[in-house]
């Protein structure tokens, strides 16, 4: 199996039911064709993955999993080809979104400032 290099986020498909509903899924957040990500499920490769510093990124890897649980399909998150959990993408969703709050608060405080 060959997973992701290091600062990267993404997910494999472990098992499905429908390899249909799956493909169709996984084509609205990777734009490859069907028989890639075909290929990519039986192999056990990534079917889609992102910079995980990459906020939006990290929110399509998310909505692509929930996606596919409800599909029934069995889905593996890796982080810098390591074994990773849902868990781990909704924190980093969360401390990129309390970065951005403390941002905007800061250039608020500087404008104000000035």
């Amino acid at each position: 199996m060959n997973y992701p290099r290091e600062d990267r986020i993404g997910i494999v498909v472990k098992s499905t039911d429908s390899m249909a509903k799956c493909i169709s899924i996984i084509r609205k957040y990777n734009p490859i064709s069907m028989a890639e990500i075909k290929a990519a499920i039986e192999s056990g490769e990534m079917v889609f993955d992102c910079d995980y510093l990459s906020d939006s990124g990290v929110r399509k890897v998310r909505r692509c999993y929930d996606e596919l649980v409800k599909t029934g399909a069995i889905v593996e998150i890796y982080e810098d080809g390591k074994l990773s959990s849902r868990e781990l993408i909704s924190n980093l969703i969360d401390t990129y979104r309390e970065i951005a709050e403390e941002t905007d608060a800061l250039i608020d405080a500087e404008a104000e400032e000035d």
